[in-house]
């Protein structure tokens, strides 16, 4: 039996007994025909349904990847294109999701961590007091170090074994470099610096 024979079964059902709608059960007949008709629609937007419930999340989504990007605005300063893979279009439309309630240090971290990249964030005010920290970081009053916050990126992915560390910006470091810039507090300077 076909789905939408059981469909068109299932509204029959739903009709009273009597005379009335007696040829709810009767091949061919207007009645019979009609609830077909409905049976089809019933089955195609449950299937629109199924459909949109598996694309609407964005880590899942294939079809909607697009209406996605358009919603959180891709492309724009830090994502450029949208040609990459459909893995990079949905971490890219994740992050700016992610980026949206970016406040604490965990917040950054965890941005960071959706392009595979460690980060350690801290705030400015830890290098101005006693016991220092190394490397030792000035800045010119406490105002100021107070609103900083250094970041490190972790670069071991992109450094040659030498004895000197060559390093070369990555894509996804220049991804995380530019959302970290726009998610900042208004009242807050970034310093990229190497921590130990």
């Amino acid at each position: 039996m076909s789905s939408l024979r059981i469909q068109t079964e299932v509204l029959a059902n739903y009709l009273p007994p009597g005379r009335a709608f007696g040829a709810r059960r009767l091949d061919g007949t207007v009645t019979r025909l009609l609830l077909e008709g409905l049976a089809g629609e019933m089955l195609r937007s449950t299937d629109l349904i199924v459909e949109f419930r598996d694309e609407i999340l964005p880590d899942e989504t294939i079809l909607m990847i697009e209406e996605w990007e358009s919603a959180v605005g891709i492309p724009d300063d830090c994502f450029t294109d949208t040609a990459g893979s459909i893995d990079e279009r949905r971490r890219n439309v994740l992050a700016k999701l992610v980026s949206l309630g970016v406040q604490t240090a965990a917040d950054f971290v965890a941005l960071a961590a959706l392009f595979g990249i460690a980060a350690t964030v801290k705030g400015g005010a830890s290098h101005g007091a006693f016991p220092y920290d190394f490397p030792m970081i000035f800045f010119p009053d406490s105002r100021t170090a107070h609103h900083t916050i250094l970041v490190d990126l972790d670069q071991t992915s992109s450094v040659f074994p030498y004895t000197f560390p060559l390093t070369f910006d990555s894509a996804e470091l220049a991804l995380v470099t530019c959302l970290f810039n726009k998610v900042k507090p208004a009242n807050v300077d970034l310093l990229f610096i190497d921590l130990p």
